[in-house]
């Protein structure tokens, strides 16, 4: 299968919005309950992403990837870290989210997201990049270690009513996927 990646754009925020909601509730299955997955709402997510496409920071990337219709089936977003201070990832820049629909995951676009995001933050000067994944996600710290990315600590936060572990993971240097 063919795929565009390029910028994510203002107009695509409905696509963005739906793959957030779908990527959440195919990928966590198995680590969520069904009532925290069926709280996700795509107009929640619309409005989150618009908000962020309403932001003018050029030391962000945001990638949407599409399929040969034109539809949107995944994207990914870093940039600076965003909680300085009480940052537990010890990296300066961040992936903020990487999402792909489950009928187009195992065929290279994870790693192509990936290496649009890193080398943007590279370009920008950016030496260190980390991000989050659950804790029991193992096919994406699986992904993620193939990448480079090296474990490191672990946090906990309430999606919803529901307790989930997250696991830091860090790339230093960003690579070059």
């Amino acid at each position: 299968m063919t795929f565009l990646i390029r910028e994510g754009l203002a107009i695509d925020v409905d696509g963005i919005a739906r793959v957030h909601v779908q990527g959440w509730r195919e990928s966590y299955k198995d680590f969520m309950t069904p009532e925290a997955l069926a709280g996700l709402s795509v107009e929640e997510r619309r409005h989150m992403w618009q908000g962020i496409l309403a932001q003018d920071d050029a030391q962000a990337k945001l990638a949407v990837a599409l399929d040969a219709d034109g539809e949107i089936v995944g994207f990914a977003r870093g940039g600076p870290i965003r909680n300085k201070g009480a940052d537990l990832l010890g990296t300066d820049a961040e992936i903020f989210a990487i999402y792909l629909l489950d009928k187009v995951k195992r065929q290279g676009l994870g790693r192509k997201l990936m290496a649009v995001v890193f080398d943007h933050l590279a370009a920008q000067g950016f030496r260190s990049v980390g991000l989050w994944v659950l804790k029991e996600n193992g096919a994406a710290r699986r992904f993620y270690e193939t990448l480079g990315g090296q474990a490191g600590p672990e946090q906990s936060f309430d999606v919803r009513g529901q307790m989930l572990t997250e696991v830091a993971y860090r790339f230093e240097p960003i690579p070059r996927v």
